[in-house]
């Protein structure tokens, strides 16, 4: 082989090797993300109980924006086990800020809307925000 193979060679084990990187970290981001989103379905079963009281019920910040702030807010009733709810929230919203950061992740830095309230629909935990 020539000199001007070998630069060729070394050029696509370059471009394969980093292609297969993007791959690798595409799919720990994947895996990353589907941490996330198994956690997120844990926390909305602790919470999905049914809501006849509103008073019974209270809700939180979770989540958390690239630029800092919350993703939203989620009701639970302080008739579940509030503190492993509250620890998986709090894990979550951790969880999240380090993903963002880990996968350079941008948002729009605008804040959401804090709930006034719950109230009870259908037997459903709705939040109400301010008009």
């Amino acid at each position: 082989m020539n000199f001007k193979n070998y630069k060729l060679l070394i050029a696509i084990l370059i471009v394969a090797g980093a292609s297969a990187c993007k791959k690798k970290d595409g799919s720990l981001m994947e895996a990353d993300k589907l941490k996330l989103e198994s956690l997120m379905t844990e926390i909305k079963v602790l919470s999905e109980v049914k809501c006849e009281i509103a008073d019974d019920w209270k809700f939180r910040p979770i989540g958390s924006k690239a630029c800092g702030g919350p993703t939203g807010y989620i009701a639970y009733s302080s008739k579940i086990d509030t503190i492993v709810f509250i620890q998986k929230v709090n894990k979550y919203t951790a969880d999240q800020k380090i993903f963002n950061k880990k996968w350079g992740i941008t948002s729009d830095c605008s804040l959401p809307a804090k709930p006034e309230k719950v109230i009870c629909e259908n037997d459903i935990a709705k939040l109400v925000y301010k008009d």
